[in-house]
């Protein structure tokens, strides 16, 4: 895969089009200072003031607009928009904050139980973002990208990632389709485009590596590793033990090195306590047909490593989504330390810049480039890209409302069924024989120049081929 500008520019003639999320006005003639003061009207509730570059009636194109449209109604679109945990607004019915916590509760009684040895976590205000009928079928690679987007935009590492992702639109189903059109204007990627030619009001898959474009393009450092375990001894043990080497690390890359440095598992589990939270991002997973979030691993009683997942196909009981909420509303409101006790200085190792070191890059032929295939009825097209960005995170009314449906939410949630749900063992992981990891080192913001050179930002790493 090629990700240079064609030609060394950008097509100047290519129509581009960004319409502002709260009243649609086209800000392509826009600076960009001009758009964050159009923004910040809208956050501070001024009225929009004409002017000769826009006017605040002025909508996009009408083949635009009905792209965005895709005929769903204006309750549809307010049902279907991007949250954050740092909104104080409730959360969509698909987003589910608060299970972090709640799983280290049902690890920790587990490992009193005896049934877990250990367990690791990732970035406690992670959310699961769950599939919606009219998504069913194809949207698994969409909400991967919302539950990454979710994390980023609201650690406290990179404060910089926040408008990355943000502006000129925010994250979003259609509107991650729109940001992987214009990168491909832009001359990112031409393999992809000539494969998916359109995405924009499709309900066309998307895998890790276009799902990667979308963040290099708007300056998210992160990195594509290939597992192909066909050739490698050991089955899923070399997938595992990179999972393990990612969380034992506070930030940065994974280095090849420690992956494959012998390690049993009583090295693994010395000193350590039985469930941490560790300070890492949670990473995608892909296989061919599906792709999930990996949020931690667990070792249990004989040995084993589960992984433990967030998967947008899954639907959770009613009970375990109140009780996640019910925690998350409990939950301190500002990132005063990095919830990780075996990661020490990481709060403020995490502000400097890490050398991006690639992994093994002998092989430059990746593994094939696959796209998501949720096995689920699709529906008509929902627009998903209202996002509400409110300053001031968990009102005291968000949480008294939180709390008023709470009424008799099920606190004894069996241990067994919560962690049944999150689980992803070896027997499901040795079905599939390639997979490809996308995850976020959490280093400076990408220059301009950075964005095109892929083998510094460690594209399509072929990790043990």
């Amino acid at each position: 895969m090629s990700y240079t500008l064609s030609g060394g520019r950008i097509n100047e003639h290519e129509p581009t089009s960004f319409p502002c999320q709260f009243c649609l006005t086209n800000l392509q003639c826009l600076s960009d200072i001009q758009r964050q003061q159009h923004y910040d009207r809208h956050l501070g509730d001024e009225p929009i003031a004409s002017t000769s570059t826009s006017s605040p009636k002025k909508s996009v194109d009408n083949s635009d607009a009905e792209a965005r449209k895709g005929g769903s109604s204006t309750k549809d679109k307010n049902n279907d928009r991007f949250w954050y945990p740092a909104q104080n607004s409730e959360p969509p019915p698909n987003f589910t904050p608060g299970l972090i916590p709640l799983l280290k509760t049902h690890l920790r009684i587990s490992h009193t139980q005896g049934y877990t040895r250990r367990a690791v976590l990732c970035y406690e205000r992670a959310v699961l973002v769950t599939r919606k009928a009219w998504d069913a079928g194809w949207g698994c690679g969409y909400r991967n990208f919302l539950m990454a987007c979710a994390s980023l935009m609201d650690q406290p590492f990179q404060l910089m990632y926040f408008p990355l992702l943000d502006d000129p639109i925010p994250p979003g189903v259609r509107n991650l389709q729109r940001i992987i059109e214009d990168a491909w204007k832009a001359g990112f990627d031409p393999e992809g485009a000539r494969d998916l030619k359109k995405l924009v009001g499709t309900k066309t898959k998307i895998g890790t590596a276009d799902i990667q474009i979308a963040f290099t393009f708007r300056g998210i450092p992160s990195r594509l590793v290939e597992f192909d375990l066909k050739k490698k001894e050991g089955g899923t043990d070399i997938l595992t033990k990179w999972v393990i080497e990612y969380f034992s690390q506070p930030h940065g890359v994974v280095e090849e090195i420690n992956v494959l440095r012998p390690k049993t598992v009583s090295e693994a589990l010395l000193g350590a306590t039985p469930v941490v939270v560790t300070s890492r991002m949670p990473f995608i997973l892909q296989h061919d047909g599906h792709s999930r979030t990996i949020i931690g691993y667990e070792v249990n009683k004989s040995g084993e490593i589960n992984l433990l997942e967030f998967d947008p196909s899954k639907i959770m009981k009613k009970s375990m989504r109140q009780a996640a909420l019910d925690t998350f509303a409990s939950m301190p409101l500002q990132h005063n330390t990095v919830p990780n006790a075996s990661t020490s200085n990481a709060a403020a190792s995490l502000s400097n810049k890490r050398p991006a070191t690639a992994l093994s890059l002998t092989n430059s032929t990746p593994l094939k480039r696959s796209r998501c295939d949720d096995d689920a009825k699709e529906d008509s097209w929902i627009d998903d890209d209202d996002v509400v960005i409110i300053d001031n995170p968990h009102s005291q009314g968000v949480q008294e409302k939180m709390h008023k449906e709470k009424k008799k939410a099920d606190h004894a949630l069996a241990t067994t069924e919560v962690l049944k749900f999150f689980r992803l063992n070896h027997r499901k992981l040795g079905k599939n024989k390639e997979y490809q990891v996308l995850y976020f080192p959490m280093s400076e913001p990408l220059s301009a120049e950075a964005k095109l050179l892929p083998l510094v930002n460690g594209y399509a790493e072929k990790l043990f081929k």
